[in-house]
């Protein structure tokens, strides 16, 4: 009976510390689902309320359970806010984009973590690939759906969660598949409501100070709290078109280490898909840069730089469909640094 009443007590205590989160904060629970249908090709689906939308019609539709866990997305850090998403993508089937490449730009992570079933959504089968693997604040698990409807537009839908949270929404998530209906392409053009999306990154940039800083950023960005841990400051540079599209201004004391090469040479195997550093000049002062690949629809770029007893580290992530537009902006902002 002791046996029984402290299992019965261990169970209970991970089942309250699933609810309760992490040091990051707690999971936002789903209210309600209400549904969402795209005017330009058709695809509906239920999603939570309470939920924080972004959305460009005919192309794509994705809730995040909060503002916090949009940021976590942008870049898959291994440790952060507990938070889930829900991202559905349209995209067009030709000679070239078939249903097998489309499978296989969506897997941004190893292909052996990848377990492959069929299924059937909108009365057709459907891929469905489930991964799941260890982060610092738990499990993050994931499924991936493709399939379409008529053969010339492929729907891509995902579900994603961090932090041990995923059985609280996989009720939800199985409801919102079942209401799925998957895009297809009009018949003939229609006249519908285009929802207008922000615009990426402004060329026009305007001063931002930090601690013992100033850098020129865009003047459509807004500064939020970044996310990094065990710093004098953590500063976010973020429009508000992507979550994946934003320069981060990190201060950490360095008055224990002056060596910037061997810093830069620890903290690089922490940065997926890294490449080697090169020594160039920021600011006036020695840095360090490397690039690196958080997911397969994201770059990035890492600089260290030192000056006095304060190492800088500025992180710059843009998406890779939209290259042209965020990365010039970037790097003019990042090399106008001045340290003070």
């Amino acid at each position: 009976m002791k046996v029984l009443k402290y299992f019965l007590l261990v169970c209970l205590s991970i089942f309250i510390l699933s609810r309760c989160g992490n040091k990051h904060g707690k999971p936002v629970e789903i209210e309600d689902l209400k549904e969402y249908k795209d005017e330009a090709v058709g695809f509906s689906l239920k999603y939570p309320s309470n939920w924080v939308v972004t959305k460009l019609t005919g192309v794509r539709f994705a809730a995040f359970s909060s503002n916090n866990a949009k940021l976590r997305f942008a870049r898959y850090d291994t440790e952060g806010f507990p938070g889930a998403k829900i991202d559905l993508n349209v995209v067009k089937i030709d000679s070239v984009v078939t249903l097998d490449s489309i499978i296989k730009v969506n897997k941004t992570f190893q292909p052996d973590l990848y377990k492959f079933d069929e299924v059937m959504i909108d009365g057709v089968k459907a891929s469905r690939f489930r991964y799941s693997f260890e982060l610092e604040d738990g499990e993050f698990v994931g499924e991936l759906y493709v399939a379409t409807k008529d053969g010339k537009l492929a729907t891509v839908l995902f579900f994603e969660a961090f932090a041990n949270t995923w059985d609280m929404y996989k009720d939800k998530f199985n409801e919102i598949v079942s209401s799925l209906k998957l895009a297809v392409e009009p018949a003939a053009p229609t006249a519908v409501t285009i929802n207008v999306e922000e615009p990426p990154a402004s060329a026009n940039l305007v001063p931002k100070s930090g601690p013992g800083y100033v850098i020129m950023v865009p003047d459509n960005f807004n500064l939020t709290k970044g996310i990094a841990r065990n710093v004098i400051s953590s500063q976010n540079y973020i429009g508000k078109r992507r979550a994946d599209c934003n320069i981060q201004v990190d201060v950490i004391d360095a008055s224990q280490s002056k060596n910037l090469k061997k810093i830069v040479e620890e903290n690089r195997p922490t940065y997926k898909n890294s490449g080697e550093p090169r020594s160039i000049n920021l600011g006036g002062v020695e840095a360090y840069v490397f690039p690196y690949q958080p997911t397969g629809q994201v770059k990035g770029r890492v600089y260290f730089a030192l000056k006095g007893d304060r190492l800088y580290r500025i992180t710059m992530n843009w998406f890779v469909g939209e290259e042209k537009d965020y990365l010039p902006v970037f790097e003019k902002s990042v090399n106008s640094i001045k340290f003070e």
